[in-house]
């Protein structure tokens, strides 16, 4: 049966570190079960986000297909030369290759877009919507839940990535670690919204690259209120960056994945999650606020790999722009 990711490895290496051999054959992750975070156990990421089988579907010829599992890895085959522009630079946490270009700006609003469609999550979601009269053809049997969500997939992928694309991106530097997870890009106050579409083009998305790094896409609000957030910019995060570890927590559908390196502060208690496809509950909601950084600024890369240095009584220095090596 083949082991299908609905993270894919590309993403979830960048919150490993390798094991023996040039290159790496292996990689191996922190993990936690979201109804015990506290409990971490370490992952080789090749068994983790895993489900068999997840993207075998029917065609229309009733035929099994593989299709959606060969696609999604030409998109990770596209995307990974961005992650390399974006995460690689020694010299800058926040990369000079900013704003990216048209074509690698098309790649990772697609690869962004993927996280959001292909997910456990949002095959539970079209459960709960009951979604498979929408993508029943004409006198057919209703589809298989597996087959809806390809079906969803290929109606929906795009146009998130189009919303996506044609939005202002933030390209930023969080002081806290982050975690990823099972849902890596998390539309915040809209993450199980039922137009997804709408979503992704109306309200903050944000997708973690590395503990350190993540793109930001301000909402709506923000972008009429700032001129600065109108277009592509580079941002830091000090304290709010648990904010984006609270966000991240509690939109993961069962698993977050943590750098062994850089493990997050994760407080079950400090922000609720958001309740399952379908449950009633409470869905937290979210404000942000940030300055957008000046062209001329960026952050040294050293703070890629380095913690913020703790001051007194064990607690982070304040925020300045010197000691996170803007120039």
């Amino acid at each position: 049966m083949p082991n299908d990711h609905h993270v894919p490895k590309v993403h979830l290496r960048r919150f490993a570190v390798p094991g023996p051999g040039t290159p790496p054959k292996e990689w191996f992750t922190r993990a936690a079960d979201v109804a015990s975070p506290d409990k971490v156990f370490p992952a080789n990421i090749r068994n983790v986000a895993a489900v068999g089988n997840f993207y075998t579907f029917e065609d229309f010829n009733g035929e099994e297909s593989r299709d959606l599992e060969a696609f999604f890895g030409d998109l990770e085959s596209d995307v990974a030369p961005v992650f390399r522009a974006l995460l690689d630079d020694p010299r800058y946490a926040l990369s000079e290759a900013w704003p990216l270009p048209p074509r690698m700006r098309g790649s990772l609003a697609r690869f962004m877009a993927a996280q959001i469609v292909r997910t456990t999550r949002q095959r539970k979601r079209l459960e709960a919507w009951d979604a498979r009269e929408s993508f029943t053809i004409p006198g057919a049997t209703p589809p298989d839940l597996a087959t809806t969500h390809a079906r969803y997939i290929a109606s929906t992928l795009e146009e998130v990535a189009r919303a996506l694309y044609a939005r202002p991106w933030g390209l930023g530097f969080s002081s806290a670690c982050l975690p990823t997870s099972d849902c890596p890009v998390v539309i915040l106050n809209a993450h199980d919204d039922q137009d997804q579409v709408g979503a992704a083009l109306t309200w903050d998305v944000v997708f973690p690259l590395d503990p350190h790094r993540f793109i930001l896409m301000p909402d709506l609000q923000m972008v009429e209120d700032d001129p600065a957030k109108r277009y592509d910019h580079r941002l830091t995060m000090d304290g709010v960056g648990l904010a984006f570890v609270d966000a991240i927590y509690a939109a993961a559908d069962r698993y977050i994945y943590m750098h062994p390196d850089h493990l997050p502060m994760i407080d079950a208690s400090r922000s609720p999650r958001l309740p399952a496809p379908g449950a009633q509950g409470f869905a937290p909601q979210s404000a942000l606020m940030y300055p957008v950084l000046e062209e001329r600024f960026t952050v040294n890369g050293r703070w890629a790999t380095h913690h913020i240095p703790v001051g007194p009584g064990g607690r982070r220095l304040p925020f300045t722009g010197e000691a996170f090596g803007l120039r």
